[in-house]
């Protein structure tokens, strides 16, 4: 597979909240929670195009629908289909 190189700007606080992803996620560098970041987005557009992840249970049992607010314009939405 062929890599292509990506630089990216960031701000001292999003290069912190990069790197707390880093070490939650386990990830071995940063490139890697970018990949991962990536993966969950598609996932996530995918099961809300196909109405399949609107609930969030909780370990007690409480459910409650999950919003995701930079998915819920016409725009994103109908990018995603």
């Amino acid at each position: 597979m062929a890599k292509t190189r990506l630089q990216f700007d960031f701000t001292d606080e999003a290069l912190g909240e990069l790197d707390e992803l880093k070490g939650a996620t386990g990830a071995t560098n940063r490139a890697e929670v970018i990949r991962q970041s990536l993966r969950l987005m598609q996932w996530t557009i995918e099961q809300i195009r196909d109405e399949n992840a609107t609930v969030l249970v909780e370990k007690n049992g409480r459910q409650r629908e999950v919003i995701f607010p930079y998915l819920t314009s016409g725009k994103a939405m109908a990018n995603a289909k």
